[in-house]
């Protein structure tokens, strides 16, 4: 401290190393002054650093503790400051000091790092001129009897007191007086016992900003840097926001040595932290390596003691300290040594193979008597290190971190041959922690896959390329349980390693080495890897079938496994017969009621859905619901996954209230006997989610899928798979919500993180391509959607093969985005390649072949083959009708198109007849406020429009567009539409101003949510000048169809239909202002134009019928019911996708325009006159499943 008007008035005195310390405000008489007395001195009071930052919590917390004085009679106050060495107790507390000097008459500062610098500084208090006044001896217990007596507001601090016991230091308390207050800082919690836990504060990692300012102040650099606050970010972060780090941090850089920009590239956790120029504001002069080897020498000081039971606390720390930075930082569990401990020794099949388990350091796993773990010695050694603070307790009992630098000094403090020892016990204590019998909770291996992975990545670093040699268990466990755990890639180095090794020992038909290759199997076939499985599967097969016989419970999970991957490479035949043949033996050698047999029964389900053959696989799924409702019992979790499975196909047979009951059931069910945060619940959460956007209750899918994808951050991180698969899964309902630019930006994320994962050509990435390729169609990027697709569609072709079905979807979404593009021949020509596809591999009335045909009439009435539309909507629906019944969705939406193509025939009456059927069903089905019966009710509205009934149509829209509102929102895609369509009808009964009001709000809104060049953004302008045309005002008008046609243009072409619409909507305008020259020249180009383009006849030479917008495609939700097949060692988890279906058409009309032209333009006009119409926003309507369902 400096100036006396900081302390004016306090004395402040410090009792430290044989010295006594007094703050320089003190007057103090000259008789006494730099006086030698009994064996101390008197310097002054260490001053807290110039450069403190932060903290101002804890400070204003002492304030309020050590200000309050509401007792009448006033009580001594104490207050623990703890947390680990380098955390900043010291200075907060001389900070504190300083701000509350007018409060405080004197301030003893005693280093309490010993018994020894205790009874020295209070030996220093002796020497105090007050002091000896009152007849000190000079001995310790003098100056506490003195302190004791004193009546002012005096404050001892006892620092550092980090070695002594919490009774050893309450006996260096002042006796009882009239008051006085007692701060400690401490690197133990346990001090706790002396001051009450309210009265304690545990000191953590600074605040980020905080940190920041810290580093910059130290580094002396400007503060206002933009650049040196990113630099300072970067820093602190790897420094994990530890004062002391960053402070020796900062003055290495102050010093020249580096820049703010180069400090990481030097290997700072190992040298600059342990550099002994730069101690930054420690005020014992320790770096921040030092202060933690201070406690470490204090723990070997004890081991070397004569107590016995002391000596074997700090031996167990020891080992604990060279255990634990080889696991992850995080999450160390006792479980694992009470795991490793019960490990039985294994016998291995060949003396060449060694195991793990025979190198096992047994000195921390002792059993009792009754042969289970004795945790006494593990025990011993953690209350040490905590003591230290060398670790603190995680979120529950048995669970421990360590501080990430406390970490890292755990491994840089010793040589590399004793590296390699602790990490391979650590290695070999994870391996032996592991159990395959079904006793282990998942929860434990989640966990521990973060400790083997950490072990793993410390054995391959440094100078050596892997530290740790073959442990053939070991290799086995940790593959394994990494494949389990979704790192595949990891996974697979290890199991390929275990296959060659035991390949070459044990020879190719010894059981361990077939095992190897089926695990091997399962993990190509999460990396994608289909036809390396089906290989290996093959070879695991035949090996079975020759050893074990055709009916051996292991020959039967090989069937089963090879027939999994037969249906991703879309081999349903080969599924299908292997799965039947299992079933049949299983009932004929187990019984009908054996778990065997309903789980083969359920596995059969799954392939008859991936099949679609939606009600074979929901009549198993009745069958194994029931019988393990009665056999296992309602609550037991298999029959809750059966209810979840019956769900999943439920949604996939459009019955989407019965799978939302039953989901929630196994929400309930779960969250009740597992926990909210159980894998189990959330993938619960997740299905849920996938029915409610079914249902259009959007709000409650994204609530639920942000819980989903929280909960996966926290259970297994944010690079994990599933991590990732929930963010998917988010992006899609953002698309639903008509959050475009959210759903881009996730898409992104995923398809970097599936790149980095799983590699460019996995079939997770090229889903994600796919889905980010929808997500550009809706915001209108069609030439970067084309891209991708084409992408998609050569990827699945190379690595699935052109017959496999994910392929032909390729195929079917390209088709949308040709159709986007005005390429209708393009379309048409892939969606007969799919359907003709669907017919031989599914056939004829296969629901994906039905919707095959119904995506190909959108195609025909785009090219205005109206005739062919209807012909082949009308076999649509009839198989509809006779497959799924009348009342199924897809059924309701085939009478919904069909409804269309008689609008664009002109048959209004029969329109009006189907879309009134469809709008009651949909109404009595989902309810009248989901997005689909709103779309029918949109769509009836357009048929009144054209049947003259303005009246009903404007009620219609006003209703549509107030439930939109309500539900979805102003700035919603679907709603601005339902604006669109309200202007449109306002436009027929000459409301032009009303239609002027709201085409302006369109065009704004689509402005700001899509973008100016968006199709719909074009089109709303479009109409806006028809508006503007209509009320005369030819100027406005010519200005925006002059943009629309130069945006047409530009972004979609001379040639497309949109753009030869735009130029004979400007020669109308331009005829309007007498403009003929122009307006004639515009006249011609478009004639030409589109008798070039196609001689067939085209959608835009109907009377009366505008230049509708195509159908938005609607995508499929990447999310499904988990299904596991038999539980062994190398089963596999078939996980299933249940698309969202497709939304009905919206057939929004622009009014007919009354068209005048001069005589020598009317013989040629004629031919097209009644087509210049003006574009009226269509909302969804392709009758398509969006690609990458989730195999």
């Amino acid at each position: 401290m400096s100036g006396a008007s900081v302390l004016a008035g306090a004395h402040h005195f410090v009792a430290s190393n044989n010295t006594f310390n007094a703050a320089n405000t003190i007057i103090i008489h000259k008789n006494y002054g730099n006086r030698m007395m009994s064996d101390g001195v008197i310097p002054l009071m260490p001053n807290p650093s110039n450069r403190f930052t932060g903290w101002t919590d804890i400070i204003a917390k002492l304030k309020r503790h050590f200000s309050n004085t509401n007792d009448s009679a006033q009580k001594r106050k104490f207050f623990l400051l703890h947390g680990m060495g380098g955390i900043g107790k010291t200075q907060i507390c001389l900070k504190f000091i300083e701000e509350m000097s007018n409060c405080f008459s004197s301030v003893f500062w005693i280093d309490a790092s010993s018994a020894g610098t205790i009874t020295q500084g209070l030996k220093g208090i002796c020497n105090l001129p007050a002091a000896q006044l009152s007849g000190l001896d000079g001995s310790p217990e003098s100056a506490l009897h003195w302190i004791g007596l004193l009546k002012e507001n005096y404050v001892v601090v006892f620092d550092n007191a980090d070695v002594l016991s919490p009774a050893q230091l309450e006996g260096y308390f002042p006796p009882p007086g009239m008051g006085g207050n007692i701060m400690i800082t401490s690197r133990n919690s346990a001090m706790q016992r002396l001051t009450l836990p309210e009265n304690s504060l545990e000191v953590a990692e600074m605040e980020e900003n905080d940190a920041i300012e810290l580093l910059i102040k130290a580094s002396c650099l400007d503060p206002s840097s933009v650049e040196f606050q990113v630099e300072a970010l970067k820093i602190v972060k790897e420094l994990f926001c530890l004062p002391l780090a960053i402070d020796q941090a900062g003055a290495y850089i102050a010093s020249g040595a580096t820049t703010i920009r180069d400090y990481l590239a030097f290997e700072h956790q190992k040298i600059l932290l342990s550099h002994s120029e730069f101690t930054g504001a420690s005020k014992y002069n320790r770096t921040v390596y030092e202060t933690w080897e201070l406690s470490y020498k204090e723990i070997q000081q004890r081991a070397g003691s004569g107590d016995f039971y002391k000596a074997n606390a700090a031996n167990s720390a020891m080992l604990l300290l060279e255990l634990f930075p080889f696991f992850h930082h995080e999450g160390i569990t006792e479980e694992i040594f009470s795991y490793a401990a019960l490990q039985e020794n294994q016998k291995t099949s060949n003396p060449e193979l060694p195991l793990a388990s025979s190198v096992l350091d047994q000195r921390l796993l002792p059993l009792n008597k009754a042969g289970t773990w004795d945790s006494l010695l593990f025990g011993e050694g953690i209350r040490v290190l905590l003591s230290f603070s060398s670790i603190k307790k995680g979120p529950s009992d048995g669970v421990y971190a360590m501080h990430p630098l406390v970490h890292a000094w755990g491994r840089d403090r010793i040589t590399l041959n004793d590296r390699e020892r602790c990490c391979l016990m650590a290695y070999v204590t994870l391996s032996c922690s592991l159990r395959w019998d079904k006793s282990q909770p998942y929860r434990f291996q989640r966990v521990l896959v973060t400790h083997v992975r950490a072990v793993m990545e410390y054995s391959t670093s440094g100078n050596n390329q892997n530290s740790i040699s073959y442990f053939d268990d070991a290799y086995a466990n940790f593959g394994d349980l990494l494949q389990k755990q979704g790192y595949s890639k990891e996974a697979e180095i290890l199991q390929i390693k275990v296959l060659d090794t035991r390949n070459g020992i044990l020879g190719v038909e010894h059981p361990d080495t077939i095992r190897a290759m089926a695990y091997l199997g399962g993990t190509c076939k999460d990396l994608g890897k289909y036809k390396e499985a089906e290989e290996l599967e093959i070879q695991v097969l035949d090996a079975q079938n020759k050893i074990l016989g055709v009916e051996h419970p292991e020959t039967m999970q090989a069937m089963l496994d090879l027939a999994v991957t037969h249906l991703h490479l879309g081999k349903y035949t080969e599924a299908e017969k292997p799965q039947i043949q299992v079933l049949d033996a299983q009932k004929r050698i187990f019984g009908v009621e054996h778990t065997e047999t309903i789980k083969a029964m359920a596995n059969l389900a799954v392939t008859y859905q991936r099949m679609r053959k939606y009600t074979e696989a929901e009549k198993l799924q009745i069958q194994v619901l029931e019988a393990q409702n009665e056999i296992i019992g309602v609550e037991h979790p298999e029959t809750i996954k059966a209810m979840a499975h019956l769900a999943g196909t439920c949604r996939d047979l459009g019955k989407y209230i019965d799978a939302e009951k039953l989901e929630i059931q196994v929400l309930d069910a779960r969250k009740r006997i597992f926990g909210v945060e159980h894998p189990e619940t959330i993938q619960a959460m997740e299905n849920l989610a996938v029915t409610y956007l079914n249902l259009g209750k959007y709000t409650e899918a994204e609530n639920l899928q942000i819980q989903v994808l929280d909960g996966r951050k926290t259970n297994l991180g944010v690079g994990h798979p599933e991590t990732i698969h929930a963010m998917a899964n988010l992006a899609v309902t953002y698309q639903k919500k008509g959050k475009y630019k959210e759903a881009e930006k996730l898409q992104i994320q995923v398809l970097d993180a599936r790149n980095n994962i799983f590699g460019v050509e996995h079939q997770e990435t090229i889903r994600a391509i796919a889905y980010l390729a929808g997500t550009c169609r809706d915001m209108g990027k069609y030439a970067e959607a084309e891209k991708l697709e084409i992408q998609v569609l050569d990827a699945r072709k190379r690595i699935l093969g052109v017959g496999h079905l994910e392929t032909k979807q390729a195929m079917e979404n390209l088709a949308v985005t040709h159709l986007h593009l005005g390429k209708y021949t393009e379309a048409e020509n892939l969606q007969i390649q799919v359907q003709d596809a669907r017919k031989t591999i599914l056939g004829v009335e296969h629901p994906e072949t039905i919707h095959a045909m119904a995506n190909l009439t959108v195609t025909y009435q785009k090219m205005g083959k109206y005739i062919e539309a209807e012909e082949l909507q009308i076999l649509v629906l009839d198989a509809r009708n006779r497959i799924l019944g009348m009342e199924h969705p897809e059924t309701i939406r085939a009478m919904a198109y069909l409804a269309v193509t008689y609008q664009l025939l002109g048959k209004c009456t029969e329109a009006e007849k189907l879309q009134t059927q469809v709008l009651n069903a949909l109404h009595g089905i989902l309810g009248v406020e989901h997005p689909e019966t709103m779309q029918a009710m949109a769509n009836l509205a357009v048929t009144y429009q054209k049947l003259g009934k303005y009246t009903e149509a404007e009620k219609l829209d006003i209703k549509v567009l107030n439930a939109r509102t309500r539900i979805l929102g102003m700035k919603h895609p679907n709603t601005i539409n339902a604006m669109a369509n309200l202007a449109s009808t306002y436009q027929h009964l000459a409301k032009y101003t009303e239609a002027e009001k709201l085409g302006s709000q369109v065009l704004d809104a689509r402005n700001i949510i899509l973008g100016a060049e968006h199709p719909d953004t074009i089109s709303a302008m479009a109409n806006l000048a028809s508006t503007y045309r209509n009320l005369g005002i030819y100027t406005r008008a010519e200005k925006l169809e002059i943009q629309v046609l130069d945006a047409r243009n530009r972004i979609l072409g001379v040639e497309h239909p949109d753009t030869i619409q735009a130029m004979k909507n400007l020669a109308l305008t331009s005829r309007h202002l007498e403009k003929y020259t122009e307006a004639e020249k515009l006249e011609t180009q478009a004639f030409e134009l589109e008798n070039r383009v196609s001689a067939a006849e085209s959608p835009h030479t109907i009377t009366t019928m505008a230049n509708v917008q195509e159908a938005q495609e609607v995508q499929v939700f990447e999310a499904g019911s988990t299904v596991h097949g038999k539980e062994n060692l190398h089963s596999t988890q078939v996980v299933l996708n249940h698309p969202v279906q497709a939304v009905l058409p919206d057939t929004t009309m622009n009014p007919e325009k009354k068209v005048h032209f001069l005589p020598k333009f009317a013989k040629r006009v004629s031919k097209f006159k009644s087509k210049i119409a003006h574009s009226f926003h269509k909302e969804k309507g392709l009758d398509d499943d969006f690609a990458g369902t989730n195999t």
